[in-house]
């Protein structure tokens, strides 16, 4: 970006702050989501919906792994995690060879949830996405990259991504 385009860095209004559009668009998806999920008969936010994601895809994960990966503390994940316990989707057990770590693996219903989601998903993600295209998407998610590379760093970034 040159230094010189000024209205990006001092913007005449808040709609022409790009991290205002962002948090904006955040906070939206986020009240979708959760619609969505009350639509479909499920109770679940978009915090406990990304753990149950990863471990979807890899069960039986550490908590620490799990914090670290979706840039959170461990008080907020094992808040979370003591959510997703009560409404009995996933378990906490003590790992084999260190009794001070947890891992944490999904239920039968945590895993029935995946197939109720994966119906659902389709059809929210086409009305969220109607006019854009993938390039449109792939762009998108390379802007946001680029943006969280340059406040974190890339060695950080590299090591989270889902």
């Amino acid at each position: 970006m040159n230094q010189s385009d000024n209205q990006m860095i001092h913007p005449s209004s808040l709609e022409n702050i790009v991290n205002y559009q962002i948090y904006r668009s955040a906070r939206i998806l986020r009240m979708k989501f959760k619609r969505d999920m009350e639509k479909a008969g499920l109770d679940i936010t978009q915090e406990q919906y990304f753990i149950l994601f990863k471990l979807w895809r890899k069960d039986g994960q550490y908590q620490a792994e799990l914090a670290d990966d979706l840039f959170n503390d461990m008080p907020n994940i094992t808040r979370i995690l003591d959510k997703l316990v009560r409404k009995g989707l996933v378990t906490r057990k003590t790992d084999d060879t260190d009794r001070r770590k947890f891992r944490i693996y999904l239920t039968d219903s945590g895993r029935y949830l995946r197939s109720v989601y994966l119906e659902q998903a389709p059809v929210s993600r086409i009305e969220d996405y109607k006019d854009l295209t993938i390039d449109d998407l792939e762009h998108l998610k390379r802007i946001l990259y680029i943006i969280e590379k340059n406040i974190i760093g890339e060695s950080i970034l590299s090591r989270a991504r889902v």
